[in-house]
C-alpha cells in the first residue's frame, strides 16, 4: 500500500496504474471501488503531506513489511527484533539535525492506517473472485 501512495495523484483525483493507464476517481467508483479508493487516496494524501524522501519512504516501507500476524511465521521474536531495528533505524533518520520529530510519530501512526487498508484491499479482492 505504502508503493501504491505513489500511483495517486491527489490534486487531480487520479490513479496511474503500473501498466501507464491512468483512471479518474470517478471511472474507478463506478467499478465499485469507492470505499477503498477513498480511503487510500485520504492515506495517499496524509502520506504525501509528511513530504518524506527516498530514504524515509524506503525505511517506512521496511517497517510495514515484516509483521507477526501474517500466516506462516514461525519465529515471531525473530520477526518482532527485524521490525524494531527498522522502526529505530527509521528513528534516527528523522531525529536528524533540522528533522521534526513530530514527523517521526505522524508517521508511525500511519501504521493502523495501512492496516485498514490492507483489510479493505483483502476484502475487496475476495469478493471479485466471489463475484467471478
Amino acid at each position: 500500500m505504502v508503493r501504491f501512495a505513489s500511483l495517486f495523484n491527489v490534486t487531480e483525483q487520479t490513479v496511474t496504474f503500473l501498466s501507464g493507464a491512468t483512471y479518474s476517481l470517478q471511472q474507478l467508483h463506478a467499478i465499485g471501488m469507492a470505499a477503498l479508493l477513498a480511503a487510500m487516496f485520504d492515506f495517499s494524501h496524509k502520506l504525501a503531506a509528511l513530504e518524506l524522501n527516498s530514504e524515509e519512504l524506503g525505511l517506512f516501507t521496511a517497517v510495514v513489511l515484516p509483521q507477526t500476524d501474517r500466516s506462516g511465521i514461525e519465529n515471531v521474536a525473530s520477526v518482532e527484533q527485524l521490525q524494531e531495528s527498522l522502526i529505530r533505524a527509521l528513528r534516527s533518520l528523522k531525529l536528524r539535525p533540522h528533522a521534526d520529530s513530530a514527523r517521526f510519530t505522524k508517521l508511525l501512526l500511519k501504521l493502523p492506517d495501512l492496516r485498514t487498508l490492507n483489510n479493505m484491499h483483502s476484502e475487496k479482492l475476495l469478493s471479485f473472485h466471489v463475484d467471478a
